[in-house]
């Protein structure tokens, strides 16, 4: 595992970081029990990943339970990263309640969360007032079991609520108080990143960015590395798909970026690479990303990205033809 400065937060943090969105879900074949995800994540940190992603909306809560359960009496070994600002329906709040019945339920009839009415999931709200951001505060360092977050941040505000400013006072009255140590701004897009860089006092942006979103690589990123700021890429594999398992007609329903898919397939065919340890190498090459999240559930998605992490960096030719095939 190589290392790299988290902008000028003075953290060191690992290559890639974990990303924790999936883990304790009631959906996804292979999650196993709560006991293999947190001998999932120590593993993670033994083998040198030492940023784990996380928030107070995922998985209703208990991705951050876990990952507090698993770094408790080792906290000192890993960056914490969590976020806030949305509001869990009364359906998600029941079934954060009534998971370990549900969960054996959902696998055995193989229930998809995506095939679910809105009417069963309910629909999400934010807020980002003063009040519910210490709130929310005080609530995750609850279920991290920790007096400190390393990285709060705020979860895709619209850039209405970026350039109002008004979240900056609780967190900076949170920071004071030795409660949170730096916090960002996970976003949406590349436009609502460049609007966080307009504002002074940030650590960090989150944004998509890989090799079917290199909009970033239009500015973003270098005025994030000229101001200091810590990028966190997520998405680099272009939200799965970039996986070969993916037919050309399948990617045709789900993506208007397939004729790039294929481009890239056929590059990294030519270049007798795979090609989602190609999209990790051009995350890892890239000027201005501090780390590169990858969301990980199972044993086999953590041996995987090791193996794509270990790979050979990036030749200029190979650079080159990513580019042209984009």
């Amino acid at each position: 595992m190589r290392w790299r400065p988290f902008g000028s937060t003075g953290l060191t943090v690992s290559d890639i970081g974990f990303g924790c969105a999936r883990i304790g879900g009631v959906f996804g074949s292979g999650s196993g029990t709560s006991s293999d995800t947190i001998a999932l994540l120590r593993r993670a940190q033994d083998a040198g990943i030492n940023l784990f992603d996380t928030a107070d909306m995922y998985s209703q809560s208990e991705s951050e339970a876990l990952v507090g359960r698993a770094f408790s009496g080792m906290r000192s070994q890993v960056v914490i990263a969590t976020k806030g600002g949305y509001c869990l329906p009364a359906q998600k709040r029941l079934v954060s309640r009534i998971k370990p019945l549900l969960r054996p339920i959902v696998r055995a009839l193989g229930i998809k969360r995506e095939n679910l009415p809105a009417s069963v999931t309910g629909s999400l709200s934010q807020d980002f007032s003063p009040d519910h951001l210490v709130a929310a505060v005080e609530a995750s360092l609850k279920r991290l079991g920790t007096d400190h977050i390393d990285l709060y941040q705020l979860h895709s505000p619209p850039q209405s609520v970026i350039e109002s400013g008004d979240w900056r006072e609780p967190l900076e009255r949170m920071k004071a108080a030795g409660k949170v140590r730096f916090y960002g701004i996970a976003c949406d897009t590349v436009q609502d990143a460049g609007a966080c860089l307009k504002i002074g006092g940030l650590s960090s942006i989150q944004l998509p960015f890989g090799l079917l979103d290199l909009e970033a690589s239009a500015g973003v990123l270098a005025e994030a590395e000229r101001l200091g700021v810590a990028v966190i890429a997520r998405g680099c594999f272009g939200g799965s798909l970039l996986k070969p398992s993916l037919t050309e007609v399948e990617l045709k329903e789900k993506t208007e970026k397939w004729a790039t898919v294929m481009a890239l397939r056929e590059t990294a065919k030519r270049n007798r690479r795979d090609l989602l340890e190609m999209a990790l190498q051009f995350s890892l090459a890239s000027p201005g990303v501090s780390v590169t999240l990858l969301g990980m559930r199972t044993e086999d998605h953590l041996r995987q990205n090791l193996e794509f992490l270990a790979g050979s960096p990036l030749t200029e030719a190979q650079l080159a033809d990513l580019r042209e095939a984009r």
